[in-house]
């Protein structure tokens, strides 16, 4: 128990002295992501609703993470999402401005009548499946490896929650198909751009 605890102490002391914001950042496109995702001061018209259907549920994601994600898919816009452990409210913040309202679980049992209700009055098609453009995922494993090579951008809830999690996530950051990660310390993304040089961000998150 206090091993566990001295290494979360060290990981976050780590990413606080790395982590940049705005002024430290040179890429456009981190630099853009900053501003319009982290640092967003706007409200979506959809936010009001949201925070209402998020009270209701299971809490799986805080509200505040919950609008990151939301803010995330505005940004970068992926056609559909896979959200294999059944995850509500994550699953809406990723599918409802996602580009074609497209959501993959992995069983649509993982979801109550009422929330089937939600999805179905948000115009968002479910399936059972895991193709999509975009994949979020509460835990990793080995296995982590090979499966996200399907998909264009990962993101990875709570990278460093232990060390096997931290190991996976530093060997998931040196694949070769990964042309940008994203350290949050809350999240993990990773996009799989083929065509881009490789670079990894350590960011600000508030």
């Amino acid at each position: 128990m206090l091993a566990h605890l001295l290494f979360k102490i060290r990981v976050y002391i780590s990413y606080c002295l790395n982590a940049l914001d705005a002024h430290g950042l040179h890429s456009p496109f981190i630099f853009d992501f900053y501003n319009d995702v982290i640092d967003a001061k706007k409200e979506f018209y959809f936010f009001k609703q949201f925070r209402e259907l998020i009270s209701k549920s299971l809490k799986q994601t805080p509200e505040a993470n919950a609008l990151f994600l939301y803010r995330w898919t505005v940004f970068y816009r992926p056609n559909s999402a896979f959200v294999p452990n059944g995850n509500f409210t994550a699953s809406l913040a990723l599918s409802v401005p996602s580009a074609n309202k497209l959501l993959s679980v992995s069983s649509i049992q993982c979801f109550s009548e009422s929330e089937m209700h939600i999805f179905k009055e948000l115009g968002i098609s479910i399936t059972e499946a895991n193709d999509a453009d975009l994949v979020y995922l509460d835990d990793i494993g080995l296995d982590t490896l090979e499966e996200i090579l399907k998909y264009n951008c990962v993101i990875i809830s709570r990278p460093h929650e232990s060390k096997v999690k931290d190991a996976i996530w530093t060997d998931l950051c040196a694949l070769k198909p990964v042309s940008i990660s994203i350290d949050l310390f809350q999240f993990g993304i990773l996009l799989l751009h083929k065509k881009q040089v490789k670079q990894h961000f350590v960011v600000k998150m508030h």
